[in-house]
């Protein structure tokens, strides 16, 4: 009895640890929606006052019944004005419908059938909130001589903002052609998706622009951008049409804001295999825009802010999210997630393939450097919860940098040729459809034969990343490795599978490497040598393949050994991680000696960091950093204690070709060298900067510097102190765009000043449906609110302003004002 009672008690216990990890997180608004009909083709015509906001509009939708009858069907359309709901084709009839919050619910007297073709039309007017954007429209008419601000409409689709301005189905798993109809103003250029059909001038100094897709794509991609724009139009070598739609009047801007866009899409179709799919490929900028960019089908839609010249390029180029967006013409726009547990299959091949344009111009270092931030990314987030990429609720900084790791370890898993036939496979089987995440699985059980069950498993469909804990120990003639998985195991997280590459590097050049499948708790490699063979440094994980956490204690002479010979970069700067907890003086002569030989800016800027106040390496630094890269000279303009000691290389940075370095210098000079600050103004007082964050800088230190220097010019509304103010209170009104104004609105808190024109800016900005505005102008009127004379003054301004109903209305909500 004994014996059996210990059986059932080991079978009870084998069956728990069993059952652990057979636990997924529950996934509700995963779900794909469900919908009736399915929409071959809308037609959208629209008009717009741009004043008031107002989208006047006639929608035809195209459709077949999906189910056996229907007999009614909503359409999304919160707060659309429905004037008339109509089927439409040989006879016209009207139908009856009525109106929701979120929509418009059409009725038909015969109930609709399978496989007969219908058309249903909307006409309707919209004053939208979201999906669409009147920029500029009610700005003040002053001079402005700079061009900072536009007169603009553009939209933003994605994820089902469309239905704003637009009564349809807006849902990711439907998709249909689309024709765009606009007519505007002769002195605009209009922009949407597809082929441009006609553009005819009309008797009314207004001009019809008429778009139309050929290929089907999701609703949420329908774009339009209108302005005076110009248009640089180009071809790739495959001879794909490319259009770059940018602002006149700067000219010079244009070159570097559109370098790479052909090179970008030739190497798509080299890396899939897949010829772009969409005809021509547009480009356009717009102010104000909330992201980075949108993946709008033939037409990316891109802020203004990534507008750069040979200094902003320096800092944020538009290289990167040129690339993200023009991968997402394939993965997103020709395959689209079925629902929003599919987003990673959108973007985190978008942020992988941008991860490897970019390595293919500037050098492998740069893709791994990215691939360090995509795992330092995953890895943070794993500190506030769990959630796998494969969920609704997995969060950006899974579907876009964990997902791009994923996908670098599947390639790594399959091999090159075999990942790149997998994905033309999979692109060739869905292309214009809807996917899901089993739909790549299949794809590489179909072409390569492959389970990959246990790999999607893992990193899919579970969250939290391996936490490898490793010592090795050397027995003469042989070394062991012993590798224990140390993350914390729960429900829905277990232990990890991978093969990892490992390897023992010898102080006489010779090396033994080994890839291994770590998947149980505690593995050991074991490296068999020479006896006697005296080891230099030992790699886990060599070239960093795997998205994890190590624990791996090595002494300083290893970190050194592997800081001067490992091959590749990210093992160098592992080193140098390990090496900042090391005494400089064991370090020194290790460091200097690597800054020099490296070429890589992340290297260097880690030297940089640790040599930085160790005052026997202030000479090294004062002669090599004024030759190197502008990042690497900006980790001592961020880092520096002694502004004194390095004074000579800040003060040449007011030259770089870097307005974050220009800044930074500008602020260090001030703050310590108030005897020369007049040189320092004087070599900077034309550079504007990227959305102005010089002149801001400068204004905030200019006026600081005349508020000290003379009480007396305080009083004079006429002296240059208050010319100087108002020029920063300017910064602050839609006469710019939003990052302009947010830091000017910050800037000015300093001096407790604000004018008429500044307070009306700002009751502005807390209205816009942009949040990055909304929400640091909302907390600036709060600050200021404390204060009652000003709050006051507020109120005064407010009720006096040309704002609308619809802004006041907000303002009061928001309890900003009375």
């Amino acid at each position: 009895m004994k014996k059996l009672a210990f059986v059932l008690c080991f079978f009870i216990a084998t069956q728990a640890v069993a059952q652990q990890f057979n636990h997924y997180i529950a996934d509700p608004d995963g779900r794909v929606r469900e919908h009736q009909l399915d929409i071959t083709h809308m037609a959208v015509n629209v008009k717009f006052e741009p004043e008031k906001g107002m989208v006047h509009g006639v929608v035809t939708h195209t459709f077949v019944p999906l189910r056996k009858t229907v007999d009614s069907v909503f359409w999304d359309a919160p707060k659309i004005a429905i004037k008339s709901a109509k089927l439409v084709g040989d006879k016209t009839i009207d139908l009856k419908f009525k109106t929701t919050d979120d929509g418009v619910i059409t009725y038909f007297a015969s109930p609709l059938k399978w496989d007969a073709t219908y058309m249903l039309q909307f006409e309707y007017d919209a004053t939208p909130q979201k999906g669409i954007y009147f920029i500029g429209w009610n700005s003040p008419k002053i001079t402005d001589p700079r061009n900072q601000t536009r007169q603009q409409i553009w939209t933003q689709g994605q994820g089902i903002d469309n239905r704003h301005w637009i009564p349809m189905y807006d849902n990711m798993n439907d998709k249909f052609t689309t024709e765009t109809i606009v007519s505007f103003n002769s002195e605009f250029k209009v922009l949407s998706n597809g082929q441009k059909l006609s553009e005819k001038k009309n008797k009314d100094n207004t001009t019809t622009w008429h778009y139309k897709m050929q290929k089907p794509h999701a609703g949420y991609l329908l774009m339009l951008a209108i302005d005076r724009f110009a248009v640089k139009e180009t071809k790739t070598k495959n001879g794909t049409p490319i259009q770059f739609w940018y602002y006149p009047e700067h000219p010079e801007k244009l070159e570097l804001s559109s370098l790479y866009s052909e090179k970008i899409i030739e190497f798509l179709e080299d890396e899939t295999g897949f010829a772009y799919p969409w005809g021509s490929y547009s480009q356009v900028m717009v102010q104000d825009f909330m992201y980075g960019a949108m993946e709008n089908t033939s037409a990316t839609i891109f802020g203004d802010f990534f507008n750069v010249d040979e200094y902003s390029f320096n800092d944020r180029s538009y290289v990167s999210v040129n690339a993200h967006e023009a991968t997402h013409q394939w993965f997103g726009d020709l395959v689209t997630a079925r629902s929003n547990t599919g987003t990673w299959l959108q973007e985190s091949f978008a942020t992988y393939y941008a991860k490897l344009f970019m390595g293919s111009i500037y050098g492998p270092d740069e893709y791994r450097w990215e691939m360090r931030g995509e795992v330092n990314s995953a890895l943070n987030a794993s500190k506030s919860d769990n959630f796998p990429i494969a969920h609704a609720h997995s969060g950006s900084a899974r579907v876009y940098p964990k997902g791009s790791t994923v996908l670098h370890m599947l390639r790594y898993v399959l091999g090159d040729e075999e990942y790149k036939r997998v994905i033309n496979y999979y692109l060739q089987k869905h292309g214009f459809g809807n996917v899901e995440t089993n739909d790549l699985v299949q794809a590489i059980q179909d072409v390569l034969g492959m389970n990959l069950d246990w790999f999607f498993d893992q990193w899919l469909y579970r969250g939290g990343e391996p936490h490898y804990q490793v010592s090795y120990q050397n027995y003469g003639q042989k070394t062991v490795m012993t590798i224990e998985q140390i993350q914390q195991q729960d429900m829905t997280t277990g232990l990890f599978k991978m093969p990892i590459k490992c390897g023992v590097y010898f102080t006489d050049g010779t090396f033994i490497e080994k890839t291994e499948w770590i998947e149980n708790q505690t593995e050991s490699i074991v490296f068999e040598h020479d006896n006697g063979k005296q080891i230099a440094y030992v790699l886990f994980d060599i070239n960093s393949e795997i998205l994890k956490q190590v624990t791996f204690k090595k002494s300083a002479e290893e970190l050194i050994e592997q800081l001067k010979n490992a091959k590749n970069m990210i093992d160098r700067y592992d080193a140098l991680l390990g090496l900042a907890e090391v005494d400089i003086e064991t370090k020194r002569s290790a460091l200097q000696e690597t800054f020099q030989k490296e070429t890589f800016y992340a290297m260097q800027s880690e030297i940089v960091k640790q040599l930085l106040n160790d005052a026997k390496s202030n000479s090294f630094l004062i002669s090599n950093l004024p030759k190197a890269d502008v990042r690497v000279k900006r980790t001592l303009l961020q880092n520096v204690e002694n502004v004194e000691t390095y004074r000579t290389i800040i003060e040449s940075s007011l030259s770089d070709k870097s307005y974050i370095n220009i800044e930074k210098a500008l602020q260090l000079l001030c703050e310590t060298n108030s005897k020369n600050k007049d040189a320092y103004f004087d070599r900077t007082k034309a550079i504007l900067g990227q959305s102005h964050n010089i002149r801001i800088t400068w204004l905030a230190y200019k006026i600081d510097q005349l508020k000290s220097d003379s009480a007396e010019m305080m009083n004079d509304k006429t002296s240059n102190y208050y010319t100087y103010l108002n020029e920063l209170s300017s910064y602050t009104t839609n006469l710019y765009e939003f990052r302009t104004r947010t830091n000017a609105m910050n800037v000015i808190k300093k001096f407790n000043y604000l004018s008429a024109e500044s307070i009306e800016g700002m009751l502005d900005a807390a209205t816009s449906k942009n949040g990055r505005l909304a929400s640091p102008a909302s907390e600036v009127l709060r600050w200021y609110s404390q204060q009652y004379a000003i709050k006051n003054t507020i109120q005064t301004v407010f009720e006096q302003s040309q704002l609308s109903d619809e802004q006041k209305e907000k303002l009061r909500k928001a309890k900003l004002v009375e």
